[in-house]
């Protein structure tokens, strides 16, 4: 079978060989590149918790201290600072360090210090109530003995310490609060992140739990669900344009777009959000392609599935609950379609009562279940004790009252009406290295897809309305609850609200591409537009990677002023 027999062969929504072949080359190849350099695998896992201030961690010093000038340590989850003193008799003490409230918790921090010459002891005393720390090292040839079992546990992780810090090591933007409150799920002690239901942030620590909290366990359910949603494109790709080329189109726009690469290595919740919405209107779309000529059962078991996903979506973010009205609206259409415009109802009375019953339960009953359940599955929320109803109510409350009134501000945020142009990105990580070079990682997208889609987006609403081309109600469902929401909204907005709006832009660009085939039968157009995301994936993975690179080069990748990276 000819390249160009496979895009323009129609098929049906079921996969067979060929199908999971496809899958699983693209998947794993993708997989390769999502787990290169996405964390390191060691981390300190002992801390020293201090439970008041001036709570005092004793060593020796053993070796040649001449060399010695700067400090290397691990922020555990808490905050607080701390002060390291030297002296020469184990009496007389002098400062050397003293830290700053440490807000990055789970970062490596490297800073200077005053001479410790000829010292023989150092002491580390907390500042505050609340100070963490996994592991201390100094430069130069001198070795730390610690005098107590508390002050061992900050030096015996030693093969820990990185030769350079960066976000390989250390933890970046959000995942502050994330990485911290995965650890705190396994400690079963009050976690920090409450402004979210629970449910991706329990799945995000599985893996803490498993191996210890390191940059790749904590980033890697993030990474799985990004090569996941590869998997769910073809899959759905399939299913709306009923041909393997047009699929695997889908997959690779997903593949080869720098925004998604970015956010599924970012250790958050984001991802593992977008891949059950995307999931849930796959099988609604299922769903809706059905006739009453299907088995009942077959129809509630595709309502069931969606659902469920959207289950899962509403209890990681309330975003799911926009999703949730953008499958009413595709599921209210089938339902005029197949009993209203025919009169079908009349005769049908039963089987809309049980579908009325099914839906209850669906898309009612099991998202409160399983958004209840995952509060009860670790009732500790930073000062919430989730253990009942009047609690739980305490915090949903809360939440709302949180994200209703937040007042903050913040440079990378922007305008819902922005996003689909990625006007201003979210500029994640950065550091800079000597001779020039600069580490960056920056939520910009593929300009072909984003941009690209918008047209997409356009023609797909036009063929609706022309030639009743059923894809665009999932547009318009879309844009009506996943996306214009936000016009509403007056908090501070980020670039990254719009990700769950993404996956259905690239459908749209892929139905794009189909029309223009459809016309000109030329198949080198769609070859060609492939080929320019490869490219320009290939030119901004720098930026949304932390690869290394010349300042010089990331400036002359900022196409538009406020591009931040």
């Amino acid at each position: 079978m000819n390249i160009k027999r496979i895009l323009i062969e129609k098929v049906d929504s079921k996969l067979d060989k060929v199908d999971w072949i496809i899958i699983f080359i693209v998947c794993f190849l993708y997989g390769l590149l999502s787990f290169y350099k996405l964390g390191t695998t060691k981390s300190p896992q002992t801390f020293i918790f201090s439970d008041y201030s001036y709570e005092v961690y004793n060593f020796k010093i053993s070796g040649d201290t001449s060399n010695t000038n700067k400090i290397k340590y691990f922020v555990g989850p808490r905050e607080g600072s701390f002060k390291v003193l030297a002296s020469k008799d184990n009496k007389s003490y002098h400062l050397v360090y003293s830290s700053e409230s440490e807000e990055s918790v789970l970062n490596w921090k490297e800073a200077k210090i005053s001479d410790i010459k000829n010292m023989k002891y150092i002491q580390v005393i907390a500042d505050s109530d609340d100070v963490s720390l996994g592991e201390i090292s100094f430069n130069g040839n001198i070795t730390l003995i610690g005098l107590d079992d508390e002050s061992k546990k900050l030096i015996d992780e030693q093969n820990t310490v990185p030769s350079k810090i960066d976000y390989y090591n250390s933890a970046y933007f959000d995942e502050v609060y994330y990485a911290r409150t995965a650890y705190e799920y396994v400690h079963g002690i009050g976690v920090f992140e409450w402004t979210h239901p629970p449910l991706g942030k329990l799945i995000q620590a599985l893996p803490v739990l498993l191996f210890g909290l390191t940059p790749f366990t904590y980033r890697l359910m993030g990474s799985i669900s990004g090569i996941l949603l590869v998997l769910v494109m073809y899959i759905f790709g399939k299913a709306l344009f009923k041909n393997r080329g047009y699929a695997l189109l889908a997959s690779l726009f997903m593949v080869f777009d720098g925004f998604h690469f970015a956010m599924s290595r970012l250790g958050t919740v984001d991802t593992f959000l977008v891949l059950t919405i995307l999931t849930s209107y796959y099988f609604m779309w299922r769903y809706f392609e059905l006739s009453r000529k299907d088995s009942f059962k077959k129809r509630m078991l595709f309502l069931f599935l969606s659902g469920l996903m959207i289950s899962f979506s509403i209890a990681t973010k309330w975003t799911g609950l926009f999703a949730l009205a953008g499958l009413g609206v595709i599921f209210f259409i089938h339902f005029y379609n197949i009993y209203i415009k025919t009169k079908d109802y009349k005769e049908c009375g039963k089987e809309i009562i049980n579908l009325a019953i099914g839906c209850i339960i669906n898309f009612i009953l099991i998202p409160i279940i399983i958004y209840v359940a995952s509060y009860f599955l670790f009732p500790i929320v930073s000062s919430y004790v989730v253990n009942d109803f009047k609690t739980l109510f305490t915090i949903t409350k809360d939440m709302y009252e949180y994200h209703s009134k937040l007042d903050a501000t913040h440079p990378f945020s922007s305008l819902w009406y922005t996003w689909p142009v990625m006007y201003r990105p979210v500029w994640l990580y950065t550091i800079t290295y000597p001779n020039g070079i600069h580490s960056t990682i920056s939520t910009v997208g593929n300009v072909a897809i984003w941009w690209g889609g918008i047209v997409g987006v356009l023609y797909s609403i036009y063929r609706l309305v022309r030639k009743k081309e059923k894809f665009g109600i999932i547009i318009i469902a879309v844009l009506l609850c996943l996306y214009l929401p936000y016009s509403m909204i007056g908090r501070c907005m980020f670039l990254y609200h719009y990700f769950p709006v993404l996956p259905f832009t690239m459908f749209a660009l892929v139905n794009l591409l189909k029309g223009i085939y459809d016309k000109t039968k030329k198949i080198w157009i769609i070859f060609l537009y492939l080929c320019l995301v490869i490219i320009i994936f290939i030119y901004f993975f720098p930026v949304v990677s932390g690869m290394p690179i010349k300042s010089s080069d990331i400036e002359s990748r900022k196409w538009i002023s406020e591009w931040y990276f």
